[in-house]
């Protein structure tokens, strides 16, 4: 399922953006500069930040931003702000408009130009700074950033001091626009149990932001999924019902409980009728439940129902097509090869196919016996990510060795790996050596 709406929606951040303005140093020549690492791994900045117990400054440029510009002739050129960052920081920058940049940014929504995060060791966002800074006053904001005394932090420290809900709100909702799943999920999650009325719009609001981070980032919590449960009956016929559903569905699925993801979906299509936006997606949910158990047949009833209801609703370009790869691979599973390869080929010509629908196309094609075609749409999905997903890349290795080809996929898995090395589906086994045969005394 994909809320990209939902997330787009949240409320803006504590942090906002400032204009670039004068500073209070004298101007010099650049001849110094920030070493921003640039062109190199993200997973290898990390890994020096972690060796050298020092947080990342991690800026987000693009190519036709003016303040960017400036901030880097001036700000960045600054020798006290350079002998500052020297021995402070990691700098990186990367390009949110081309190849591994595009990842990252998205992964902590920065969209708005210069955006400068610090991250832990482990990628974990302490903070921002936002706008066009001079040196002065951007190692003012980022010292007290790194020392905890930004508005952020300081409003994060006054809650676990003292919870507050009203003023938990805005720092839940600035968490959720940076797509801070780690912080946002504990703070909404209280706010949500304690208020215990999502008819208030700026509750549902937080709730609503909470499921759809988790569901993007498909880590659904048990927590998350109680409280959509208690809150389902409480809904009524209200058309929000099926967007907590599916979610509750889908983390159902996860944790193999069928029984009660055909209850939940069944009181939800009662609830709200099959012309709700979010039906299809319940139907979907339930088939990945079915599917997980091994309910094949199942399953293909619940894929054939989400996909028909996705083009009755007029759904999304990218749901139908997803709702469609979800049926042909139903249909493989189901020994109809002829009407999986209809499926499959109605699903790719709804539309141009985005990084994760090509590799998800490259997967399809595989279950469909295609390996030429499997590899042409993981390649397509390499090129649409400038090689920098690893999603792209993994499918790429199941195509390649599915050819025959057992060194591009070892290649192409390696750098799935390097891109996501928490992904066991990535990693690359170490081959055994051979062991030595025991020589016999003579």
């Amino acid at each position: 399922m994909r809320f990209p709406a939902l997330v787009a929606a949240v409320a803006g951040a504590l942090v906002a953006s400032q204009a670039a303005r004068a500073d209070a140093r004298p101007s010099s020549p650049p001849a110094v500069h920030i070493p921003f690492v640039e062109g190199k791994p993200f997973a290898e900045i990390l890994r020096r930040a972690r060796a050298e117990n020092k947080p990342v400054m991690l800026d987000v440029v693009a190519s036709w931003c003016g303040p960017c510009k400036i901030m880097d002739k001036t700000t960045f050129s600054d020798p006290g702000f350079v002998d500052w960052a020297k021995k402070t920081v990691i700098p990186a920058r990367v390009d949110a408009e081309r190849g591994e940049g595009r990842r990252i940014s998205a992964r902590y929504q920065a969209f708005s130009f210069p955006t400068v995060v610090f991250l832990d060791g482990d990628g974990n966002e302490i903070d921002r700074l936002v706008g066009g800074y001079g040196a002065v006053d951007f190692q003012r904001g980022a010292e007290a950033l790194l020392a905890g005394r930004s508005h952020l932090l300081v409003a994060l420290a006054r809650l676990k001091a003292a919870w507050n809900a009203e003023e938990a709100i805005p720092v839940s909702n600035a968490l959720a626009a940076r797509r801070d799943l780690a912080r946002v999920r504990p703070i909404a999650l209280r706010i949500v149990s304690e208020e215990g009325d999502l008819g208030r719009p700026e509750i549902f609001q937080v709730f609503a932001q909470l499921v759809a981070i988790e569901t993007l980032d498909n880590d659904h919590s048990p927590e998350t999924g109680d409280l959509i449960a208690t809150f389902l009956p409480k809904l009524g016929n209200d058309p929000r019902r099926a967007f907590l559903a599916a979610a509750l569905v889908t983390g159902l699925g996860k944790r193999g409980d069928v029984a009660a993801a055909r209850a939940v979906t069944a009181e939800t299509l009662l609830a709200v009728g099959e012309a709700s936006p979010y039906s299809a997606d319940v139907l979907a949910a339930l088939g990945a439940a079915e599917r997980k158990a091994g309910n094949v047949p199942e399953a293909l009833a619940a894929f054939q129902r989400a996909a028909a209801l996705a083009e009755k609703n007029g759904a999304a370009p990218g749901s139908r097509v997803e709702r469609q790869f979800d049926l042909a691979e139903a249909l493989a599973a189901s020994g109809k090869p002829a009407e999986a390869k209809k499926a499959y080929g109605a699903g790719t010509a709804i539309g141009p196919l985005d990084t994760q629908l090509a590799a998800r196309a490259a997967r399809v094609a595989l279950a469909l016996k295609e390996p030429a075609a499997a590899v042409q749409h993981a390649r397509q999905a390499v090129e649409l990510s400038s090689g920098e997903d690893a999603s792209a890349q993994g499918a790429l290795a199941a195509a390649l060795r599915a050819t025959g080809d057992r060194a591009g996929a070892s290649a192409a898995l390696k750098k799935a790996a390097d891109l996501d090395p928490a992904n066991p589906e990535y990693r690359v086994a170490t081959p055994e050596k051979p062991k030595k045969k025991a020589v016999k005394a003579s």
